[in-house]
């Protein structure tokens, strides 16, 4: 708007129409000014504050989660706790010193960190320590102090992608229970348990066996390379058996040391106490004296009988000696298992009438088999005497 301009006044009094007239000339100039300032208001392009904006400036957040210079809120001293001091706190930030007792970082290294949320005994967070661990934390109103979960680093996650993701058992680590008839050639690398498989060492064998497989990538001729240890359960032996480029290479038994140290020898080497009258055509049990040694206490001697503790290979030495045998003759000496004939050692052919025959015998035996040693002269004409015999039986599996 125009600002008019009033009549200057006119009277004779020449003084005091000036005065009164310089007095509106300044209102004139002040009244222009005013509307000069309004007019550059209306025309000023730049933003000025809205009844809105004053109104989110009033309700704005007003509580420091920092120093006034941007540095962490709360220091945490060695011989405080980080609990305490932040445990009343909202959102801040803080830091502990090394040695802080309930800090997750190495006692050499300080800690960073920024509580995320928080109210009285309330709160989560995160921090990071100078030795470039980084940690979550939290806790509630029923704690008494912090707990603090480490994160993985990049290295770490590395490592665990580059890991083994083959299961070789299942998720609870416990070996995995195989199905009746389950054929355990075909199985792939793992650990198993299973009863009435199939391919076993010992056939129609019912027994829980223990499996382990050991499968290789390398494969020629269709033949896929494998290891299998098997273990019988209820008696602890052993078999390994492989697959080669020929197939399967078959069952071998590991031995242990008690194997060993239960393995049978008897020695009767007894000279003086072992004679005996054998007729002719007529099977008589050879008599052997006290043992020289006897493993498993397995020699009877009023029987001249051994009676096996364990199945096996044996190795057996036996030892006569006669003054009186008849040139020429054909003797029988044989091995008999539980009261009847087993083996031959074979004949006994004397050159001279004073005459001794070593002879020895391998084979296999059973467990509760009972062994004793028998004579049968041929062709002697006679009563024949013998004066010594001896015999050693020696288990090699």
């Amino acid at each position: 708007m125009d600002i008019k301009s009033p009549k200057v006044f006119e009277t004779s009094d020449k003084a005091h129409a000036d005065l009164f007239n310089d007095m509106v000339k300044i209102l004139l100039e002040n009244d222009s000014g005013l509307l000069e300032q309004l007019v550059n208001h209306i025309n000023d392009t730049k933003p000025h504050a809205s009844e809105a904006e004053k109104k989110k400036w009033d309700e704005s957040q007003l509580y420091k989660i920092t120093a006034d210079d941007g540095k962490y809120l709360i220091s945490v001293p060695v011989d405080k706790n980080i609990y305490d001091a932040i445990k009343d706190k909202g959102t801040c930030t803080f830091i502990a010193s090394p040695g802080v007792e309930d800090s997750p970082a190495p006692s050499y290294a300080y800690l960073r960190g920024i509580q995320t949320v928080g109210q009285k005994n309330i709160g989560t967070g995160f921090a990071v320590d100078t030795a470039g661990n980084a940690y979550y934390f939290y806790y509630n109103s029923s704690h008494i102090s912090i707990t603090w979960t480490k994160l993985t680093s990049v290295a770490e996650r590395n490592k665990w992608n580059n890991g083994q993701l083959y299961k070789l058992t299942p998720d609870d680590g416990k070996v995995e229970r195989l199905a009746n008839e389950t054929d355990i050639f075909t199985l792939p690398t793992g650990f198993y348990i299973g009863a009435n498989l199939l391919n076993l060492p010992v056939d129609n064998d019912s027994s829980f066996y223990y499996i382990e497989v050991l499968e290789t990538a390398y494969v020629q001729s269709e033949v896929n390379y494998k290891r299998i240890n098997v273990t019988r359960s209820f008696d602890n032996t052993t078999w390994v058996g492989t697959f080669h480029a020929q197939g399967f290479r078959g069952w071998k038994k590991t031995l242990t040391v008690e194997d060993v140290e239960n393995s049978t020898f008897v020695d009767t080497y007894d000279q003086d106490n072992s004679s005996i009258n054998a007729a002719e055509n007529v099977a008589t049990r050879l008599v052997f004296g006290a043992t020289r040694a006897d493993d498993l206490s397995e020699y009877n001697r009023s029987r001249a009988e051994i009676a096996l503790k364990g199945s096996g290979l044996y190795l057996i030495r036996l030892y006569i000696t006669s003054n009186n045998i008849t040139v020429g003759s054909d003797n029988i000496l044989a091995c008999y298992v539980n009261g009847k004939e087993f083996q031959r050692f074979g004949n006994w052919n004397p050159e001279t009438s004073s005459s001794t025959c070593v002879l020895y015998l391998l084979q296999k035996f059973q467990a509760q088999d009972k062994v004793t040693f028998y004579i049968t002269p041929k062709g002697t004409n006679k009563t024949i005497k013998v004066n010594t015999a001896y015999v050693t039986m020696s288990q090699l599996r």
